[in-house]
């Protein structure tokens, strides 16, 4: 085997597969992080108390890379008002929430889960349209915006995640573990997307290696066996 390298190509061959390969890595760690925190078990706490009427709305999230709308309500424990999801919805357009005071009165409450802080708006997000009831964004401050003074005085910063959840997809309903109630925060990107995305950053660094490789075969500065003579 001979091999005669070209220098300047060299150098930014190697530069450019270490940082492809840690890109690569980069993304698996963040894989594995991600699965271990939904493979841990939560402390899970109590919610009790009475839905408050006419606090639905529907707030769009991505579940697990599907979209989908949560059926948000708010609760009344006493002292203090907390809003939660009742149910999630994998559709794409957004379905009308009951509204008015008649919708969710003398409903009680009860569920366990975990409490979460809502992840900020992403910049791409479509504009709210609170008069129907639909927010692209789980913002607690303009939920409470839909509740009378005295009851938006008292609700809390963070959301309540129930452990299972309502869930409708093509007009059929079943009971499911709801896919918020984890203790990681971003809900959007799902384990599996960044093993995607360290495939990819490898598979770059593997399809460089074999370009180098085979462009300096081509210019006869690789040669795997030796010709006659040499």
């Amino acid at each position: 085997m001979r091999f005669r390298p070209y220098p300047v190509l060299t150098l930014f061959t190697v530069v450019s597969l270490a940082i492809l390969v840690m890109l690569g890595n980069w993304q698996y760690d963040r894989f594995s992080a991600k699965m271990t925190l939904d493979e841990t078990e939560p402390n899970w706490v109590s919610l009790e108390g009475r839905v408050v009427p006419g606090s639905e709305a529907m707030v769009y999230a991505y579940a697990d890379g599907a979209s989908s709308w949560r059926r948000v309500v708010a609760i009344d424990e006493g002292e203090r008002v907390v809003f939660t999801t009742i149910e999630l919805l994998y559709q794409v357009e957004p379905p009308t929430p009951c509204q008015g005071p008649e919708c969710g009165t003398n409903l009680n409450f009860s569920a366990r889960g975990i409490y979460k802080t809502p992840g900020s708006r992403n910049a791409f997000a479509s504009p709210d349209a609170p008069e129907a009831g639909v927010f692209y964004a789980y913002s607690i401050d303009d939920l409470a915006d839909l509740l009378p003074g005295d009851v938006a005085e008292r609700v809390v910063p963070e959301a309540f995640e129930p452990q299972s959840l309502r869930l409708v997809e093509n007009s059929r309903a079943m009971a499911g573990p709801n896919p918020f109630a984890r203790l990681r925060m971003d809900d959007d990107l799902p384990p599996q997307r960044h093993f995607g995305y360290a495939i990819t950053w490898w598979g770059l660094a593997m399809a460089l290696l074999g370009v180098y490789l085979a462009f300096h075969y081509q210019k006869g500065r690789l040669r795997l066996r030796r010709r006659d003579g040499e």
